[in-house]
């Protein structure tokens, strides 16, 4: 696959308020799934009820994820997650996550000032290879606990060779399908499309399949309240 600017930042437009509610590696394979809920519409058509996505990365040479608790305004030291099935634990264990949002995430230089090293996990391929491109993914979530809600700050970076996108029933979808969707979204919300009124977000969201079953997804309303 040719790596162009302009697929890039077709990718990062499909990512942006993407919702992060999963991750796998196979070392062996050298392939990671990240389980997505993306905003996508299709031409024509309404909302759709299903917004399950799969990234599927291959040629993985690694796999890193940072995981720190929010105390106050603030984030504690970086946690330990023991292993991928921890990694699957923790997020069984939300009962909310918030979307990824600030439009850049595909081979970023730099992660930000919240990417702490020591990372919580790190996983490689067992045969390293070569993996010219990174996705950094995030969310900013929550669980309830005895009496209080913990809020947390989850990220990764995954090192990877090329990319694929499924749907939750394992179909493929073509990577200029996956951003055309994306973009049309974008397009129809800047437009004030009714198909994306705060009614039809609201039915929408309550009819949708999700990975989690967290619900409370917000309304997204452009800025001029139209």
């Amino acid at each position: 696959m040719n790596w162009s600017r302009e697929l890039v930042d077709g990718l990062d437009l499909a990512f942006n308020e993407s919702t992060a509610c999963g991750l796998t590696f196979d070392g062996q394979a050298a392939e990671a799934r990240l389980l997505l809920e993306v905003l996508a519409l299709a031409e024509a058509a309404p909302l759709g009820p299903d917004p399950r996505r799969v990234a599927v990365f291959t040629g993985v040479s690694a796999v890193e994820v940072i995981l720190r608790q929010e105390v106050d305004d603030d984030f504690e030291p970086v946690l330990p997650v023991e292993s991928m099935d921890a990694l699957e634990s923790f997020f069984a264990s939300l009962g909310q996550a918030d979307a990824m949002y600030g439009w850049s995430f595909f081979d970023v230089d730099d992660p930000g000032p919240d990417w702490i090293q020591p990372a919580s996990l790190v996983r490689h391929s067992s045969n390293p290879i070569a993996s010219p491109h990174t996705i950094h993914w995030f969310t900013e979530c929550g669980r309830p606990a005895a009496d209080r809600w913990e809020r947390f700050y989850l990220q990764g970076v995954v090192r990877f060779e090329d990319l694929r996108i499924e749907t939750a029933d394992l179909r493929a979808v073509p990577l200029d399908a996956f951003v055309a969707d994306a973009k049309r979204w974008w397009d129809a919300f800047e437009r004030h499309d009714p198909r994306l009124s705060s009614d039809a977000q609201q039915q929408a969201q309550a009819a949708s399949l999700t990975w989690r079953g967290w619900g409370g997804t917000s309304v997204m309303v452009p800025s001029s309240g139209a």
